[in-house]
């Protein structure tokens, strides 16, 4: 889904000046167009504008590939060089909820592999660090004995010298609890976002930085991102940790069940979140955002509840957030 071509570089300005698109749209620059700035899409090469397109809610990634009609997909996570992508899938056997690898070959997806620690316990949201080297990801599986875990911590697990993944590693005590900690990412530095809190009350946003071979205390986000009237969920941070898109349920600014939002962080801290508007959101359920390492693309999962449908993958070039 990577259509970035290098070439020469426009100006945002400049383009604005050629470009009937942008004359088109640019009488009120929307919320969103912060963040794609911030993202860095405003810098777009010419000639990748011309393979872009900006559909309304984004287009389905990677269909009968990667996005399967009679299946339920959930956070996806690609390599930096867009050729190499996890994710996790619920079924009603086993393995119920694990984590599967695909490789793109000659330009398609292979069918996902499960990969060598998974599919024991229920293993979700899984996240590739920048460099390609880690994977963190949610689970059951016990701490200590051999008892699994009622809620689930997060874990990471590294890519060993022969390329294959080693044991995985508890985050520790400064990061998990005996709520639910889910969805995991992290920036170049070692910074990790992630929601914790329990089904039957609510979800909030945390960080905790890396420090020596563990984390600091985590913290709670302000009121830029987390509220106390909502859930907030399904953190991603951007590689460099400028921009955070997650998601909430139910705000009166939106779209459907669930939106994505967007904070930009100004010199540690998070501004008010704004909704990505119908660039991403529907009258569906959208969550489980992820951005590509370079920030030029963004995946999230869209559902459908009532009738169900499984869910799949959609995504799409963040310069479309420039235009609503």
């Amino acid at each position: 889904m990577n259509r970035f071509i290098p070439g020469k570089s426009w100006s945002l300005s400049l383009f604005v000046a050629m470009s009937s698109m942008t004359m088109a749209c640019a009488a009120q620059e929307p919320e969103s167009a912060k963040v794609a700035e911030a993202l860095g899409a405003h810098e777009v090469s010419s000639e990748a504008l011309r393979f872009m397109t900006c559909p309304a809610g984004g287009s389905i990634f990677a269909p009968g590939e990667v996005s399967l009609p009679d299946r339920s997909e959930y956070r996806l996570t690609v390599s930096a060089d867009g050729n190499t992508a996890y994710y996790h899938v619920d079924a009603a056997e086993a393995p119920f909820q694990a984590i599967y690898e695909t490789r793109k070959v000659n330009g398609h997806f292979t069918p996902g592999q499960l990969v060598s620690f998974s599919g024991t316990y229920l293993d979700t949201d899984p996240f590739l660090t920048p460099d390609g080297n880690s994977l963190f990801f949610s689970s059951t599986r016990p701490v200590t004995g051999t008892e699994e875990r009622a809620d689930s911590d997060l874990w990471v697990v590294h890519k060993q010298a022969n390329g294959s993944w080693g044991t995985p590693q508890h985050l520790g005590p400064n990061v998990n609890s005996d709520r639910q900690e889910l969805y995991v990412s992290a920036t170049r530095d070692g910074t990790v976002y992630f929601a914790s809190g329990t089904f039957d009350s609510d979800f909030n946003i945390y960080r905790a930085e890396r420090r020596g071979p563990g984390y600091a205390p985590a913290e709670k986000l302000g009121t830029g991102v987390n509220s106390p009237d909502y859930w907030e969920y399904n953190s991603h941070i951007s590689a460099d940790g400028r921009v955070l898109i997650f998601a909430s349920l139910n705000r009166p600014e939106g779209h459907g069940l669930g939106d994505l939002y967007a904070s930009i962080n100004i010199g540690g801290r998070f501004t008010k979140a704004i909704n990505l508007g119908p660039a991403v959101n529907t009258e569906k359920d959208e969550f489980h955002p992820s951005l590509s390492v370079d920030g030029r693309h963004l995946y999230f999962v869209r559902q459908t509840w009532n009738p169900f449908v499984p869910s799949d993958f959609y995504g799409l070039d963040t310069y479309c957030l420039l235009f609503q």
